[in-house]
């Protein structure tokens, strides 16, 4: 068994004035004997003596106080339910976002803005990770352990997806297959990426998504300028060139992205305009989301024992209603 514990244990120093109201009440008490006597008036009843009266008074003030502080002794199992959403990231690993018009590149910058939303989402939300390049890959399935969905997603990186490419479908579909069919109404859906969407198959991969309930929220890295792209070299580094031997030039299509997330009722946000984007749209979409509920398992809690306190008050009670007679009882 374990100790004795009270929910309201911060108030205990409380019952230090006890000890102070029995010697007002006696005082109060005594008074009105002593004034009775002195005056000569006649009681309709015996008058209750002073400490006595007094000290029942005090204990049954201090029993109420006890039970206030919620008594509790002993374990006890307790169902736990939870509510919360389901997050499916989409991160583009293609080597486009290896480009440095955000720093540190493109990608580390993605990677640092889903960390950075990980606090933000609470104890019932499950957060999982599609990376994609030319195929779409499932790195981590949905998961209330977000210290470890930060772990794996720390070993991110462009070698992570071998096809390379943009394929902005795969990873829509990829996330489909992932989110529970009975759970759409709390899942969404939030894609990383710089690519463009060829010939308009993410729009396409979009609408089935939104037949099923599931919004998509598009985060857009890079600038409409461009940037080269550097890869590693040798012991130093280089700009990626292609076929002809010149050198590419990656661009952020926002009208692309934007079209994606409107196909869901989603929303397109640009990295480059903000600090935190996926931060930005947790306040401003996730956070206001219909959660789900789930049992999540029993959890160990003390077990209430006020009624410990609560059968001596009552008996105390039912004793000064008894002794008392006449207007007083």
């Amino acid at each position: 068994m374990s100790g004795l514990e009270f929910t309201r244990a911060a108030w205990w120093p409380w019952l230090l004035l006890l000890p102070l109201v029995w010697a007002l009440l006696w005082t109060l008490f005594d008074r009105s004997a002593r004034a009775a006597r002195r005056y000569g008036a006649r009681a309709a009843g015996p008058l209750p003596r002073p400490l006595w009266a007094s000290l029942r008074l005090s204990l049954l003030l201090g029993l109420g106080f006890v039970c206030w502080l919620d008594p509790r002794h002993g374990d006890e199992p307790i169902a736990v339910e939870r509510r919360g959403l389901d997050v499916v990231f989409c991160l583009d690993v293609s080597r486009s976002m290896l480009a440095r018009d955000l720093e540190p590149t493109r990608l580390r910058r993605a990677v640092q803005d889903i960390r950075a939303v990980l606090p933000d989402l609470q104890g019932g939300d499950r957060a999982g990770l599609v990376v994609f390049a030319g195929e779409a890959r499932l790195w981590v399935p949905l998961t209330h352990d977000l210290d470890a969905f930060a772990g794996l997603l720390a070993e991110v990186d462009t070698d992570t997806v071998k096809l390379g490419g943009t394929d902005l479908a795969a990873a829509l579909r990829k996330a489909l297959a992932v989110a529970d069919a009975d759970q759409a109404a709390t899942t969404a859906v939030v894609l990383l990426t710089d690519g463009e969407d060829l010939a308009g198959a993410g729009r396409e991969a979009a609408r089935e998504l939104a037949a099923r309930g599931i919004v998509v929220h598009a985060v857009g890295y890079g600038s409409a300028m461009g940037s080269k792209i550097t890869v590693a070299a040798g012991s130093g580094e280089e700009f990626l060139r292609d076929k002809e031997g010149a050198e590419v030039v990656s661009r952020m299509d926002p009208d692309s992205l934007r079209a994606v997330a409107a196909a869901t009722g989603g929303e397109f946000l640009r990295a480059e305009a903000m600090v935190l984007p996926v931060r930005e749209l947790h306040h401003k979409r996730l956070r206001a989301m219909e959660k789900r509920s789930y049992e999540a398992g029993q959890e160990s809690g003390k077990r209430a024992r006020y009624q410990w306190v609560l059968l001596p008050l009552l008996v105390l009670l039912l004793f000064e209603i008894a002794m008392a007679g006449g207007r007083h009882r």
